[in-house]
């Protein structure tokens, strides 16, 4: 079964589904087989409600299919008008609700306010005067004590359940925030008396600023619980136990929001551990070895190595939720640390007079962000005349480029990302998914692996993996001619290895085509500046190689770099071996004598639905033999089905395959990332159900070399690659998809 057939199946049923029609006629007659009707059925009494208007006469019809047909249209659009209904009442409810949180939210801040002395007069307590208590508070971080918190409870009415458990939880939330993101700050200045509830300050949101805050936040809400506490014992009997309900909830919450933050970690520990992998620390050895301690013998090597993972663990927990998954694994190991000057320095020297209008920023010690908006115009003096220039995204980064390598102090300290907003969701209604750009700024000496940091076992695995894949490539060539009856009684029964050089120009050729797909890259990546890694080859026991892994050692500047670096391998490999597969068709055509050909089964020519309908256009007869039937085939042909298969399955949307790469470039990191579940899928669909051998091992290698996982990030992921591009992608996606699927009448033989 083909997989066009697959396919054309699956959207036949989704349109039977999505048009409420996929019902069987024998039930649509049973409905209608009384013409009377004397019991209404229940879709006609859906129908004839007075909401819609619609009304159904319970009359005779002798057509039975086109009564059922209005009635499943009517269902349709009655359907169609409750779920817009729907959507709008949730919508509405949703922005009420909202509004509510807001109006709630701003009371809550206000009776805050009120027990930090802002809104009304300083309480103390009897035996205390308002200086030495507000010299007390300052000592305490402005935070009140508990005793004159009680006296302020008391004072603004505050003592109803619901109202302190709303100051506690609004000071959780806070303080959540204040820890995993720039929310707000206690106080904004410290010549504020009383300090304050100051959001959206983000002058001094470094990360020692958050600490501190944070501090203040949690000291403040367990004062107000011993406050509570001490209304308690005065009152002589707990106040509905509001004392105990709330040291509950908040202990709950913080409970809530710690497994909150370990499963953030656990996720940035599973996406991370390929390239942590490849820095030769492992996070799983990492996570035992902050256990057990790291397993080193020398007792030097030791101590650095556990400040070491103390310090990328430290990193990993204190990843803020802005920093891209993408991202997030390099800053983690970042060997280098950006002081908060530096951060600052990039606000105010490159950002300050730019077209990105900086609204806000955020920084740790490995990474940084700069949020703001995109000026899209700039004034052109022409003579006399002044007029306006587009700039597109691209233009503008790369002014903040070329200002940042201008920079004296950080010109050989910063590198600068541009992405989508990571925290951004749409706003409710919007029909825009594209989330803003931001600016994230890492340290210079963050770059992908390199090769001097390659483990001993890595580097010998390359190795066996290379002499393996010369093996399976000699025996693919031998086994072209195994049903050559000269070679085989040479071989076999003469044991008359003369005639063995028969296979080699197969073999080089195979090797040649793989070459020819890595000299693609390796142009392309010269012409951008990028770093490639030692490409290893990766065996395959249908076509002798599968190719190559060729990893990149520095990040690509644009998303259109990225996608010349992953087509032209397999451009220029697929476009190679679609000629030699003709070439060696016609050779075979002309040939006088085929003593010296390969012979293979006529089944090989359907293997493939694009080769086999290039053979019937070229060599029609060879698609009437047998499927059993040897045929001789120039070795041409055989060379150019492996350079074909290869480019193929290197085309799929997959991870850091270059299809993988192609699809992040051309479609955005999000949809290839719903592109490459979806195709692993098929593929686990067709190991399974063994309907391609070549799949089989192509899929199991994609998941033991790690493949799958998303690639590493490029400088600019926002602007888009032209029209050109992703056409090009698309028509060698098609060929690929064509070259995987059998020829109708045939089989998967490879």
């Amino acid at each position: 079964m083909t997989a066009p057939y697959y396919f054309s199946t699956m959207l036949l049923v989704l349109n039977l589904t999505l048009s409420h029609s996929y019902a069987p006629q024998r039930a649509r007659q049973h409905l209608f087989a009384n013409n009377n009707l004397k019991s209404t059925p229940l879709t006609t009494a859906f129908l004839s409600t007075p909401s819609d208007g619609v009304t159904i006469e319970n009359k005779n019809n002798n057509n039975n299919d086109n009564s059922a047909d209005e009635i499943a249209k009517q269902l349709r659009e009655r359907a169609y008008n409750l779920r817009r209904e729907a959507k709008s009442a949730q919508q509405s409810l949703r922005s009420a609700m909202e509004r509510k949180k807001e109006v709630e939210n701003i009371a809550t801040d206000e009776w805050i306010d009120s027990l930090l002395g802002l809104t009304s007069s300083v309480i103390t307590t009897p035996d205390e005067d308002p200086v030495n208590n507000k010299a007390q508070d300052v000592k305490n971080n402005n935070i009140p004590a508990a005793s004159t918190l009680a006296l302020r409870i008391r004072a603004n009415n505050l003592l109803s359940p619901s109202k302190l458990m709303r100051i506690c939880e609004r000071l959780h939330d806070r303080e959540t925030a204040m820890m995993i993101g720039p929310e707000g700050f206690l106080s904004k200045d410290n010549d504020v008396v009383g300090g304050g509830f100051v959001l959206g300050d983000y002058a001094n949101n470094s990360l020692e600023r958050k600490k501190e805050e944070s501090e203040k936040i949690t000291g403040l809400l367990d004062r107000i619980l011993q406050a509570v506490q001490i209304i308690d014992e005065e009152r002589g009997q707990p106040m509905n136990e509001i004392g105990s309900k709330l040291r509950v909830r908040i202990t709950d919450l913080r409970q809530s929001r710690d497994a909150l933050i370990r499963r953030k970690i656990d996720n940035l520990v599973n996406n991370s551990s390929a390239i942590i992998d490849k820095k030769g620390m492992e996070l799983e050895n990492l996570v035992r070895s902050s256990i057990d301690g790291p397993i080193i013998d020398n007792d030097n090597d030791k101590s650095e190595e556990r400040k070491r993972q103390a310090k990328i663990m430290k990193r990993l927990i204190e990843t803020p939720t802005w920093l891209p998954p993408s991202i997030a694994p390099f800053a983690a190991t970042s060997p280098v640390e950006v002081s908060v000057a530096h951060w600052k320095m990039i606000k105010s020297d490159v950002l300050a007079d730019s077209k990105f209008i900086c609204t806000s920023w955020d920084a740790t010690e490995v990474a940084a962000i700069y949020r703001g908006r995109m000026m899209s115009t700039r004034a052109i003096a022409n003579g006399e005349e002044n007029r306006e220039d587009n700039l597109s995204v691209e233009d503008i980064f790369d002014d903040l480029l070329n200002r940042v390598k201008n920079h004296p102090d950080l010109s050989k300290k910063i590198q600068l990302f541009i992405v989508g907003d990571f925290e951004w969701r749409p706003p409710m209604g919007s029909r825009n998914d594209e989330p803003p750009p931001v600016i994230i700024a890492l340290a210079k000496e963050v770059v992908p692996e390199q090769e001097s940091e390659r483990s001993l076992s890595t580097k010998s695995l390359a190795t066996f993996s290379t002499l393996a894949t010369l093996f399976t490539t000699l025996a693919y060539a031998v086994s072209s001619f195994a049903l050559n009856p000269s070679f085989f009684n040479a071989i076999v029964k003469e044991n008359d290895a003369t005639s063995f050089p028969m296979c080699l120009p197969v073999f080089w050729g195979v090797l040649a085509i793989s070459a020819l797909h890595e000299v693609g890259h390796i142009v392309a990546a010269k012409k951008y500046g990028v770093k490639l890694g030692t490409p290893v080859p990766l065996p395959s026991l249908q076509v002798g190689s599968f190719g190559n892994i060729t990893p990149l050692r520095s990040f690509p500047s644009s998303r259109s770099a990225l996608f010349d670096i992953a087509i032209s391998g397999p451009c220029v490999a697929m476009i190679s071996s679609l000629t030699m597969i003709v070439v060696g068709l016609r050779l075979t055509m002309t040939a006088q004598s085929f003593t010296s050909f390969p012979v293979v089964p006529a089944a090989l020519m359907k293997s493939s639905f694009l080769v086999g309908s290039i053979a019937s256009i070229v060599f029609p007869k060879v698609m009437l033999i047998p499927l059993s039937q040897p045929i001789p085939i120039h070795g041409v042909f055989l060379v150019g089905l492996a350079g074909l298969f290869i480019s193929s399955v290197n085309l799929l949307p997959i991870g850091r395959l270059d299809g993988g790469r192609a699809s992040m470039a051309a479609y955005g990191r999000r949809s290839a990332s719903l592109i490459s579940l979806l195709s692993l899928i098929v593929l686990a669909f067709y190991s399974f159900n063994g309907l391609s051998g070549i799949i089989i091992f192509w899929g199991a290698l994609v998941v033991l070399t790690q493949q799958r996982l998303a690639d590493i990030p490029v400088r600019n992921e926002v602007t888009e690659i032209s029209g050109l591009r992703v056409t090009i992608y698309n028509t060698l996606l098609v060929l690929s998809l064509l070259t995987i699927a059998p020829f109708p009448g045939g089989v998967s033989s490879i």
